[in-house]
């Protein structure tokens, strides 16, 4: 155990370098029970694996052997203290110590580019006794390049970890030509430290800067992993929601056709029992009448299912005490599916009731339905109240959900939006002195 060798002790250093960039990365991922204990045992093993780790040469290969022995054990602790697979461990790890040599090579680069006295720490023997100033202009440049490279990595690359529903990856490929990228590259730099002396110090330079470029094209795939990962999911997700809407819509239709029947059938007998010459109180009978006229809804669209779905919704409103006001013009919308018709306006107004019911008071509760079709276009209003000082949080330019359980919530707006995409529309929305307004324009039928 030689002390005096700047590698030695630059090994703790590495591994503080690694568990700040590891810890920007993983901090948002589902954490195992007693989680800050884990990371209060961790922390020291990791420390004192990198002080007991032997130096018995100093040469390229066994000091890649080091820091990627070092850098295992950290995948290791990660994968202790977070409920989380080994693949989605081992890939944020990988944009962690990508970062960590970006910034290393960035100091490097920077302490080159001003003749800046600098420890090669790769070699024994290596000495650095500058001046008080110099020593203090490095210092600042080292945290500088690190919190650089490491505020980067946070604010734009660990932003879509922290948007993750769910973090599952299935390009493997992708997944370890990045690992072959950065093993090269922290490989290359190794066997360059070690040829240092050797070489100019514009060449030094060149590769260095090369080799940050090629960490940066690492980071950069990543991040495309990320970006597609998310895509893929969500898209699958509201594929599956889609289905799912139809079959609501299914049951919604018969549902309302077996209610309508029976209060068709309840109504007929009230009016027997009227016909029993008074032995039953009229104001009584004009009661029963009044509540089955809540439930035998027969709205007339002109569309079959937006019928279906504007009556399910009108119970669901008096079962809330939300009013619901609507003129609907649906003979434009006969080209769309009924599946496809209640994924748009059964959300949107199912979104419009859940957000309308959270009003204390009822004479504020109210929903604005309006469908229309104007020069070859279907143009689709609905208007809610929302609570006092009610806010959206924005995520893509879209609302996220405030539901505990994120896993297929969330998704509405989304779904809604991709769905007006793919029928040749679009899908807009905003908050309006404690109103949310949604308009939908569709392609009328046969305007094609």
């Amino acid at each position: 155990m030689d002390g005096s060798s700047p590698l030695f002790w630059y090994k703790l250093l590495f591994v503080t370098e690694l568990l700040i960039a590891e810890g920007l990365i993983t901090y948002t991922l589902s954490k195992k029970d007693r989680f800050p204990l884990r990371v209060l045992v961790s922390a020291p093993i990791l420390y004192a694996a990198a002080f007991f780790f032997p130096i018995p040469e100093y040469s390229a290969a066994y000091t890649c052997f080091l820091f990627f022995s070092l850098f295992a054990l950290t995948v290791v602790a990660l994968k202790f203290c977070y409920d989380e697979s080994w693949i989605n461990v081992l890939f944020c790890a990988i944009i962690a110590y990508t970062a960590q040599h970006i910034a290393y090579e960035m100091h490097n680069l920077v302490t080159l580019a001003l003749d800046l006295d600098t420890i090669n720490v790769y070699l024994p023997d290596q000495h650095f006794n500058p001046g008080e100033g110099i020593f203090i202009l490095n210092l600042a440049l080292y945290v500088l390049c690190f919190a650089l490279v490491y505020w980067f990595i946070w604010a734009f690359i660990a932003i879509r970890i922290r948007r993750q529903r769910e973090l599952v990856f299935s390009n493997f490929y992708l997944f370890f030509w990045v690992v072959i990228t950065i093993v090269i590259d922290v490989v290359f730099s190794a066997i360059m430290s070690f040829n240092m002396d050797n070489s100019s110090r514009p060449v030094i330079m060149m590769f260095t800067t090369s080799n940050i470029f090629a960490c940066c094209l690492s980071l950069g795939y990543q991040y495309l992993m990320l970006e597609k990962d998310n895509t893929t999911r969500e898209l699958r997700t509201i594929q599956m929601l889609w289905k799912k809407d139809k079959e609501r819509y299914e049951l919604s239709k018969e549902n309302i056709e077996l209610l309508n029947i029976r209060v068709h059938d309840l109504k007929s007998q009230i009016s027997a029992l009227r016909n029993l010459g008074g032995l039953i109180d009229e104001n009584t009978l004009i009661e029963l009448e009044n509540t089955l006229s809540y439930y035998g809804v027969n709205i007339q669209t002109g569309n079959d299912a937006l019928d279906v779905i504007m009556a399910e919704k009108h119970i669901l409103c008096e079962k809330k005490g939300i009013r619901l006001i609507c003129m609907m013009d649906g003979s434009g919308l006969s080209g769309i599916s009924p599946g496809k018709l209640y994924s748009l306006f059964g959300n949107a107004l199912q979104n419009a009731i859940e957000s309308t019911e959270q009003i204390e008071d009822p004479a504020k509760r109210l929903i604005i339905a309006n469908v229309k079709t104007q020069g070859g276009m279907v143009f689709a209003h609905v208007e809610n109240s929302c609570p006092e000082n009610a806010s959206l949080n924005l995520v893509d330019g879209l609302p996220q959900t405030t539901k505990q359980d994120k896993k297929e919530h969330g998704y509405g707006l989304r779904s809604m939006k991709l769905l007006c995409q793919s029928l040749g529309g679009n899908l807009d929305f905003a908050v309006k002195d404690d109103r949310f307004l949604l308009d939908i324009v569709l392609p009328a039928a046969g305007s094609h």
